[in-house]
């Protein structure tokens, strides 16, 4: 006698969720104002990078936001972006240095 198999739809469920999900984490950012973010790591520091309209990231303990136009580096404000910028935070060994479309910036005035 056979056993039922509908136990095993759930795990198809599963396995069909997980599929689709990979899947839709692997396309490149949208063109219509979406974001994308990236890290690189190395033995002397690291870049974070966030493109487009929002984002979040970590990196060697320091955490960057974009978010509604503003970046934060670590909950301080460092003002406003335009539209679509490119947000780099570079460590290395000696500096920490904020970029918002290739120039440096400082913390917001209080």
């Amino acid at each position: 006698m056979m056993k039922p198999i509908s136990y095993l739809i759930p795990l198809f469920a599963v396995v069909f969720s997980l599929s689709a999900y990979a899947g839709n984490a692997a396309k490149a950012p949208r063109q219509d104002g979406g974001s994308s973010s990236r890290i690189e790591v190395t033995d002397d520091g690291g870049v974070a990078t966030i493109r487009g309209m929002g984002g979040t990231t970590n990196i060697l303990g320091d955490k960057v936001e974009l978010l509604q136009g503003v970046v934060y580096l670590n909950g301080r404000s460092y003002g406003t972006v335009p539209n679509s910028s490119e947000i780099k935070y570079v460590v290395t060994k000696t500096a920490r240095t904020l970029y918002v479309d290739g120039k440096p910036r400082s913390p917001a005035a209080k």
